[in-house]
């Protein structure tokens, strides 16, 4: 059986990775820095202690690994985090990394995420480890990040110019990640992963909806009246740049393109929006009162 080292598995789509390769009954170790930290997040599996700036610890990690799905937290030491697991994967005779990048990766991109990414491919290419490159579209679960202002207001900003995005239910990237790591004749190849259509700001205001029985309009915004709101979250330098940029990709049109990924590798069709508004409907509706007390 197929021995599989998960890296930045308690991150957004790491956890549904381990889910994944749990229901296919795969052979699994999550490199962590915490193991209870973890096992609060992940469940019963196993667990190997190790750090991205300990490289004795990752080769530790990797012995007897076949398999490693590689993911790091966004952020300046992206780069060098993930170059040290595939430098110590290489050294280590692994037969084949799944990185999980994203749509637009490229180490000339002037938004910090997507460069970071390049850079890392273009590391794993000179590794000569056999690799398959995921890279998603954007994420579905963005969507959280303004889900308590959407129950609040009933309002979707985005300054998204009425472009379409196809946009990906985090799961469905766990999914294509867990069936490339298992099964040969992946590597060597990048994927586009998209959901099934490209849809609106609108669209997803209608989903939400629907989802939640209360009304949600979408409201399109300028650059100029998004950047505020950008500045005000609170978000680091890097990521406030990233995300506007993002957006400006979005009103290019970068991201209407849709691919069938997805369907082709995992044998399902990709989810869409309305099933992702009902599975989150709670995050965009606000608490009920208790009978008895006024809000």
């Amino acid at each position: 059986m197929t021995r599989i080292l998960l890296t930045g598995a308690t991150g957004t789509v790491g956890t549904h990775v381990v889910h994944a390769l749990r229901d296919r009954a795969a052979e699994t170790v999550v490199l962590v820095r915490d193991p209870e930290v973890a096992a609060a997040r992940l469940g019963d599996v196993r667990f190997a202690p190790g750090d991205f700036d300990d490289p004795d610890s990752l080769r530790r990690a990797l012995r007897g690994v076949e398999c490693v799905y590689l993911s790091a937290a966004d952020g300046p030491r992206k780069v060098a985090h993930e170059t040290t697991v595939i430098d110590a994967a290489a050294e280590s005779g692994v037969q084949r990394i799944v990185k999980l990048s994203a749509m637009h990766a490229d180490p000339a991109s002037a938004l910090p995420a997507f460069r970071w990414h390049g850079e890392i491919e273009a590391r794993l290419l000179r590794s000569r480890v056999p690799a398959v490159i995921l890279r998603p579209a954007f994420f579905m679960t963005n969507l959280l990040m303004v889900a308590g202002g959407v129950a609040q207001t009933g309002l979707l900003h985005a300054p998204t110019a009425g472009r379409q995005v196809a946009m990906i239910d985090v799961r469905d990237v766990a999914e294509t990640a867990a069936v490339t790591l298992l099964a040969d004749g992946h590597a060597g190849r990048t994927y586009d992963l998209t959901g099934p259509a490209p849809i609106t700001f609108t669209d997803v205001a209608a989903a939400l909806t629907e989802a939640t029985g209360t009304t949600v309009r979408s409201v399109d915004l300028t650059e100029e009246q998004a950047r505020p709101r950008f500045e005000r979250a609170g978000l680091p330098d890097w990521l406030a740049v990233h995300l506007a940029g993002v957006f400006g990709l979005i009103r290019a049109g970068g991201f209407e393109r849709t691919t069938g990924h997805v369907q082709a590798i995992t044998g399902r069709p990709a989810r869409g929006i309305g099933g992702f508004a009902r599975d989150f409907a709670a995050a965009f509706t606000l608490p009920a009162v208790p009978a008895g007390q006024s809000g």
